[in-house]
């Protein structure tokens, strides 16, 4: 079973089928557990790009909730956090790393 250490919390990583489920995982910060599918039910192409784009977005909810800004977002009634936030993060991250690495910002 896969693990990350999120300041200083382990949260395990569950890979499973979701089949019908209309989401693609999810970080539950009561039980310190992500879930991610495994099941590629949309038949998308490249569905690991998709899925390592997925763990980092459950992960940065993760370090959200841990750094105690679980309830302060504008939808957090729904989700939790800012969706469209912690999706750019996922996102843009790769691309952030290689951007301080390569001026030696890290």
């Amino acid at each position: 079973m896969e693990k990350v250490n999120v300041l200083g919390t382990e949260y395990k990583i569950i890979r499973e089928e979701m089949k019908d489920a209309e989401y693609d995982g999810y970080c539950d910060y009561t039980s310190k557990i992500i879930k991610l599918r495994t099941d590629n039910v949309n038949k998308l192409g490249d569905f690991d790009c998709l899925m390592k784009k997925q763990l980092r977005h459950e992960i940065i909810h993760a370090f959200l909730y841990e750094s105690g800004l679980g309830p302060n977002f504008e939808h957090y009634k729904q989700f939790g956090h800012e969706e469209t936030i912690v999706d750019w993060f996922a996102i843009q991250f790769p691309k952030i790393v290689e951007a301080f690495k390569s001026v030696g910002a890290l």
